[in-house]
């Protein structure tokens, strides 16, 4: 200072008294100072501070008692070290909108304590900036919301819950597969499920509360429906399952099982009534087709047992028939060797004998009756004799002639006359010759009793179809009814007398010409006469008529 001139003074005054100044407002400061951070660490909202990249600056004592941590675990930290994993990019989200915007409110996160658990927190945070206007540092407190959130998470999830339960109870209501109302005193309805409310021509159960059973409309039950109601609510007794009818909003009449309880309060008074009713009509339905499918089945049992002992009487007389079949085979067997001598004697005669014309006439005759009694017996024993079931070449009009030759006799008797219309040049068929002579033999018999008056005509026709022979046997008798026509195959079904038939003759002829790959038609107009047709395969074609099923020699 001995350097100082008396010029320098005034500014070494005004120096001193600046230094002074400075002095007095660091005083100041620092009294301020520690009045703000007494009132920052006493704060009861917890506070910290970030540099721009999320580590922490700085914390005050409520932060640091509210997590349980000490300064040192704390300051250097990045803020994500205390988050919950769960929340972390939710803080990344907010860190970024933070630094856009220069400010939140309200963010909510999950903050981890130093023993483990977790806070909910609410934040408010603004940027501090330098005089450039730079990012420098973020301030933010928070607040403890754990139990408020708590609080409202468990009011929502009771809530919730009883929401849940009302919708449980709602749809249990709606899916049972019942009707269910409750009612007032006053017989007006409280409320009822969804089935219910459809019944009655409703959308919603909710638009059926005050009304009752005259206004849905049910006028015709609901004098019945009160009166039940009120009978309940009396009596304070159920009246349970009773059926009784009610009108659908189409108008049908429909069968319900209905069920009445008496509501009461806590103190034991009436309060209403509860119902259900089960729509019982398909069960109504079923019992009444039950009933008729009982007596439908007495009566089919009662058909079906005189149909097996007409079927037992038709075994029987089938029996019958076989034991003259043989008895007849036996006959002829035994007329046939005494007719054979007879035979050579009327021929001996003829060679040598000189007679007269006239008895020369009587003894051809003689011989010709003689030769159709032959051919009798032998077509007779052919029909008796068992099948060998081998194949042979068949000329059908021989085998056709053989038959009618056989029911010649029983025509004449009859007036029935025969028209033969055969094909000139008809191809040989392979077959088991007896069973389509017996095939023949049926169809023409069944011609014959079908022309009940004398008088009629069957007519026998063949042609080639295809490569198919085709026989038809046509008769002008009286027909087959409609009704008949599907069963006429079947075995045992037959229109005659027990004594004309067993009903198997169709049976068989159907089964004999399927067996040879053939068919059989029919064609019938009752009054007017019926057609057979025969369709069996011609010789050389596959099947039945093939070369390599049939036997060298032709028919005998």
């Amino acid at each position: 200072m001995d350097n100082l001139t008396d010029s320098d003074s005034p500014t070494i005054a005004a120096l001193s008294k600046r230094v002074a100044e400075l002095e007095a407002r660091e005083r100041q400061l620092q009294h301020d100072y520690e009045y703000l951070k007494q009132l920052y660490e006493r704060a009861p909202l917890s506070y910290h501070s970030l540099d721009s990249r999320g580590f922490i600056l700085d914390v005050n004592q409520a932060w640091l008692k509210t997590l349980g941590y000490t300064r040192e675990e704390v300051v250097g930290k990045h803020i994500s070290d205390f988050i919950h994993p769960d929340w972390l990019q939710h803080l990344k989200d907010n860190f970024h909108r933070f630094k856009a915007n220069g400010e939140v409110f309200g963010v909510e996160y999950v903050m981890l304590r130093k023993d483990g658990s977790t806070l909910r927190i609410s934040l408010d945070g603004n940027i501090g900036k330098d005089t450039e206007g730079n990012f420098q540092q973020t301030h933010c407190i928070f607040h403890d919301i754990t139990e408020r959130r708590r609080a409202e998470e468990a009011l929502q999830q009771s809530e919730q819950e009883a929401r849940a339960a009302r919708n449980l109870l709602e749809l249990i209501l709606d899916t049972i597969p019942v009707r269910l109302f409750w009612k007032d005193l006053n017989a007006n309805y409280l409320g009822c499920n969804r089935l219910f409310a459809q019944d009655a021509g409703y959308q919603n159960p909710e638009d059926l509360i005050g009304l009752n059973d005259y206004s849905i409309g049910w006028t015709e039950q609901a004098e019945m429906f009160r009166r039940d109601d009120f009978e309940v609510m009396t009596s304070r007794q159920p009246k349970l399952h009773y059926e009784e009818t009610q009108t659908t909003p189409d108008g049908r009449l429909i069968w319900v099982s209905t069920s009445k309880v008496p509501i009461f309060d806590a103190q034991g008074n009436i309060m209403g009534v509860l119902g259900t009713y089960e729509d019982i009509t398909q069960r109504k339905q079923q019992e009444e087709q039950l009933k008729a499918a009982h007596d439908d089945l007495e009566r089919r049992v009662e058909q079906r047992t005189a149909e097996l002992q007409e079927t037992q009487k038709q075994y029987m007389h089938a029996e019958k028939l076989a034991a003259i079949g043989k008895l007849s085979a036996s006959i002829a067997h035994e007329f046939n060797n005494p007719l054979q001598g007879v035979l050579a004697v009327l021929q001996g005669v003829k060679k040598r004998a000189i007679l007269e014309p006239e008895d020369a006439q009587l003894l051809d005759a003689a011989i010709a009756e003689s030769d159709r009694m032959k051919n009798l017996i032998r077509s007779l024993q052919d029909f008796n004799r068992p099948s060998l079931g081998k194949k042979v070449v068949m000329d059908v009009h021989k085998s056709l002639d053989a038959v009618l030759l056989l029911q010649r006799s029983d025509f004449k008797s009859r007036g029935i006359s025969v028209t033969l219309d055969y094909a000139e040049q008809l191809p040989q068929i392979i077959a088991i010759s007896d069973q389509i002579k017996q095939v023949f033999l049926n169809l023409l018999t069944n011609a014959a009793d079908a022309c009940q008056q004398s008088g009629g005509v069957i007519t026998v026709s063949t042609w080639q179809e295809n490569d198919k022979v085709a026989v038809a046997i046509k008769d002008t008798g009286v027909g087959i009814a409609p009704e008949r026509m599907e069963m006429i195959f079947q075995p045992f079904y037959t229109t005659k007398a027990e004594v004309k038939g067993t009903g198997l003759g169709l049976s068989v002829s159907y089964g004999i010409v399927k067996n040879h790959q053939g068919e059989i038609r029919v064609d019938s107009h009752p009054g007017h006469g019926t057609t057979f047709t025969v369709l069996l395969p011609i010789k050389g074609v596959g099947g039945v008529g093939s070369k390599a099923d049939a036997q060298d020699a032709p028919e005998k």
